[in-house]
């Protein structure tokens, strides 16, 4: 019973460590988009170092603008994800610009937010299968978006994933104890 204790501990203690970072250069800080793959159109899309327009980095020094005024354009990061939930944030900032979308795995995450200084936004959503693409779609005409500080992390179980782990090994520990008597009728 000790030992499974100590492993029913163990493992939370495993689970509630700090989640896996599944983006690249989330917070832009190599000075451009290393990690994600533009597309669409890049006119007036880049990063800056320090402010851009009336957004401010939220994490680091440096951030994402996106400004394209001749059709939608973005960028987009394929995750290594396998199936279940996944925590997602990000920092935005839009100064009027006409559309932005957040997707994750062909889920609408945002869409068109109003405008507003730099705001947090977190969901947790579901990846079906790896891997995931996550991507960012805007068309400002005539402003900017700001983007950073993105994040992705496996989320953290459900109570019945917990409550299923726990079970398991009440059992475990139940089986050993089982095993002991046995072994020690056997030897009396």
């Amino acid at each position: 019973m000790a030992g499974a204790a100590i492993a029913l501990a163990t493992s939370m203690a495993a689970m509630s460590a700090g989640a896996t970072e599944l983006v690249t250069n989330g917070s832009f800080e190599t000075g451009d988009f290393t990690g994600w793959a533009q597309f669409g159109d890049t006119d007036h899309t880049g990063v800056a170092a320090g402010c851009f327009d009336f957004g401010c980095p939220t994490d680091g020094s440096d951030l994402a603008y996106f400004g394209p005024v001749n059709g939608v354009g973005g960028i987009s990061q394929t995750l290594a994800t396998g199936a279940g939930l996944y925590d997602i944030s990000f920092d935005l900032s839009n100064n009027g610009g006409a559309f932005f979308s957040a997707d994750f795995g062909g889920a609408n995450l945002l869409l068109n937010p109003p405008g507003e200084g730099v705001t947090h936004y977190s969901f947790t959503n579901v990846a079906a299968s790896g891997p995931t693409t996550l991507s960012f779609s805007t068309l400002d005409v005539p402003a900017y978006y700001t983007l950073d500080n993105i994040s992705v992390t496996a989320g953290v179980p459900e109570p019945a994933s917990w409550a299923l782990m726990i079970g398991g090994f009440f059992g475990l520990g139940a089986t050993l104890r089982t095993a002991r008597r046995r072994t020690a009728a056997a030897a009396a």
